[in-house]
C-alpha cells in the first residue's frame, strides 16, 4: 500500500508556532500537490483572553461577534498569504475535538499543527490540543515544536 497525501489541514491559532506549522504545511502541499485547508477553531469559552487577533485597532474586541469577525479576517489573511489556493474553515467549539471532527468529515490525509511545548502543571491546567489531536485523529498528524524547545 502506497501512502498518499491529497488533503492537508493546517490547524492554526495564529501564534508564532502556528506560522511555522503553516510553512511546513505549504511545503508539503506543494511537494505532494495536495489540497491545503486552513482551519481555525474559535473557542467561545475563552474569547476574551488576550490573543493577538482579538485586538482591534482601537483595543480588545468588545464583544463575541467582533472577536469572531476578527478571527475570520485573520484566517482569510493567512490563506491569502500562501502562494496556493487555500480553503478556509472557521468553526467554533473545543479546539482539539473540532480539529479531529473536521479531519474526519473531510477525510483528511494529514493534519499539521503547532504545539506550544507546555510541560508539567501548565500542560495540565491549559491542556494540550496537539496531544488530543495526535491521540484521536483519523489520519497522520505532524506537530511542529517551537524552536529551541
Amino acid at each position: 500500500m502506497e501512502a498518499s497525501i491529497k488533503k492537508i489541514i493546517l490547524a492554526t491559532d495564529f501564534s508564532g508556532i502556528s506560522k511555522d506549522a503553516g510553512s511546513h504545511a505549504l511545503l508539503l502541499a506543494h511537494t505532494f500537490k495536495a489540497e491545503l485547508k486552513a482551519l481555525h477553531v474559535f473557542d467561545p469559552s475563552g474569547w476574551n483572553h488576550p490573543s493577538h487577533y482579538y485586538i482591534a485597532s482601537d483595543g480588545v474586541a468588545e464583544g463575541l461577534e467582533e472577536a469572531i469577525q476578527l478571527g475570520k479576517n485573520a484566517l482569510k489573511e493567512l490563506a491569502d498569504s500562501f502562494d496556493l489556493e487555500v480553503e478556509t474553515i472557521f468553526t467554533e467549539g473545543d479546539p482539539g475535538h473540532e480539529i479531529v471532527r473536521v479531519a474526519e468529515e473531510l477525510n483528511a490525509d494529514l493534519i499539521v499543527l503547532g504545539t506550544h511545548g507546555y510541560a508539567g502543571w501548565k500542560r495540565f491546567t491549559i491542556g494540550s490540543v496537539a496531544e488530543l489531536v495526535v491521540r484521536h485523529a483519523p489520519c497522520a498528524v505532524l506537530t511542529i515544536r517551537p524552536k529551541g524547545k
